[in-house]
């Protein structure tokens, strides 16, 4: 395994994470404006959960992330549960401003909201303290408003956070959180289904030295190939209530993505080292239930980095950065 520092807080994190919503197990959440819907990629036996973290700790990930919103708190409660007796062997990431309430999904970046809600995490998780705290995708203008970042700073002044962050959705906001120097890391979604974060985020962040987690490398898994745009979603998976036409599109980037495939090199091995190759990116967070396929996402460390001419074929099939 490979280890790279996390900006400026002094961890040395392994370039492959475990991100945790999949183990979060199959939940069914109502949000506004969208219903009652899964939230969630299906049923996961808790014990298997466990043993997948310990099994990931052997291959030298020490970087995992979760968030309240997963699996409604479960996905904390088994990280707690994993992590008992081993917990200063990792880097442990949690999120704020999203939960659920009696089924009901809510949004809140207010301090109070904030504060409150991490105590609910240290609990799931059975620790004192998480390493990295992040807001849960706000709004530009939540983060105008103060109130959220003012909990953050608190939290880091109580030990409660170590290090804190924005868990991105545009990149903008991201790109002036760093010109402020007002952020630890951030966590932003980078690969080849939608790598603008390269070429807008990055260097802004290796300019204030922040760290950077990429997550959604794989799009939901359409770009391992392990699934198809007419593949059937159990109920209880999120991916059979998103849309048609957005499934046939990343679909179709696997499709093209496969001429980059090895006999030594898979297609999410090809998705993993692409992040990897991009400066500042401190670690790339993977999600699965399995340990085989954790183990092909975290050998994707071993493999040389991509050459020119197959940054060049990537451009010439459609993906520019």
């Amino acid at each position: 395994m490979e280890y790279r520092a996390l900006g400026k807080t002094g961890f040395q994190v392994s370039a492959v994470g475990l991100g945790a919503w999949e183990i979060g197990g199959a939940v069914k959440l109502t949000f506004e404006g969208l219903g009652a819907i899964a939230h969630g990629y299906g049923a996961v036996n808790d014990r298997e959960a466990v043993q997948l973290i310990h099994r990931c700790e052997d291959l030298g990930i020490n970087f995992v992330d979760t968030a309240p919103i997963y699996g409604d708190g479960h996905s904390e409660e088994l990280l707690g549960e994993a992590l008992a007796g081993r917990r200063e062997r990792w880097v442990l990431c949690t999120k704020s401003g999203h939960g659920a309430t009696d089924g009901q999904a809510w949004t809140d970046f207010s301090e109070p909201r904030i504060l409150s809600q991490i105590e609910e995490s240290l609990k799931r998780l059975r620790t004192d303290h998480v390493d990295l705290y992040l807001l849960h995708g706000p709004r530009p203008a939540d983060v105008a408003h103060g109130d959220c970042l003012a909990a953050l700073r608190k939290l880091k002044e109580q030990g409660k956070a170590r290090f804190v962050g924005v868990s991105l959705g545009g990149n903008q906001l991201g790109v002036e959180l760093c010109r402020r120097r007002l952020v630890d890391v951030l966590q932003q979604a980078i690969g080849l289904a939608g790598p603008s974060a390269i070429g807008e985020l990055l260097p802004a962040a290796r300019e204030a030295n922040v760290g950077i987690i990429g997550r959604g490398v794989f799009a939901a898994g359409f770009l391992t190939g392990a699934v198809k745009a007419d593949t059937e979603f159990a109920q209880d998976d999120r991916r059979s209530w998103m849309n048609g036409n957005y499934k046939q599109e990343l679909a179709g980037r696997a499709e093209k993505l496969a001429a980059l495939v090895t006999p030594t090199r898979t297609l999410a091995q090809l998705c993993v080292r692409f992040v990897l190759d991009q400066p500042g990116v401190s670690t790339v967070i993977c999600g699965s239930k399995t340990f085989a396929h954790m183990e092909e996402n975290a050998r994707a460390t071993d493999l040389a980095p991509l050459t020119a001419a197959e940054q060049e074929q990537l451009r010439q099939l459609g993906f520019s950065w």
